[in-house]
């Protein structure tokens, strides 16, 4: 498995990874119907967005390829959003194809996103995660301390959701592989 930086040609497999991994993560918790509506074409041009401007907004990808060359992952971070909490790096987004989960890479993206901030002088990191969704496992696992909830909604559906924290990324940058 490799981590690299993501590159603009990325964004068709990143945006293809996100709804993918979307559907299956949260097939149970959001409408399918709003799942179905997601296009690839407009998480395709979302992403080429992102993925043109990371210079103009600090955000920056990595992605995780198999032996193949295959896009079967991806990670976003950058400063934290609000300014709200102590935390000065947030994790916005970690998408692995459901058969390459639990293998791994989640601890490689996290730990790559955590040398990217610390890079930056980020030295902490939050991350947001729905209630709902099993994943917020693999941030108690990685020893993220829960900081907050908030509501939220998806298609009409109200949502909880969770952001776990880490005071000192280096426990991430040291442990996590």
């Amino acid at each position: 498995m490799i981590v690299r930086e993501a590159k603009i040609a990325d964004a068709p497999a990143i945006a293809r990874v996100n709804l993918d991994t979307w559907r299956t993560a949260y097939r149970k918790i959001v409408p399918t119907d709003y799942l179905a509506q997601q296009s690839y074409e407009k998480a395709e041009s979302r992403w080429q967005e992102i993925l043109v401007n990371v210079k103009n907004t600090g955000v920056f990808v990595c992605v995780a390829e198999n032996e193949s060359g295959e896009i079967v992952g991806f990670a976003a971070g950058g400063c934290e959003r609000t300014g709200k909490y102590i935390y000065k790096g947030e994790l916005f987004a970690i998408y692995i194809l459901e058969e390459y989960q639990r293998q791994g890479i989640g601890r490689q993206l996290v730990r790559t996103v955590a040398t990217k901030l610390a890079e930056l002088s980020l030295n902490s990191m939050l991350v947001w995660v729905l209630g709902d969704n099993p994943a917020y496992r693999f941030y108690e696992f990685l020893g993220g301390e829960k900081v907050d909830e908030q509501q939220t909604s998806r298609a009409g559906v109200a949502l909880k959701e969770i952001a776990y924290g880490w005071k000192d990324i280096a426990v991430l940058i040291n442990t996590a592989l």
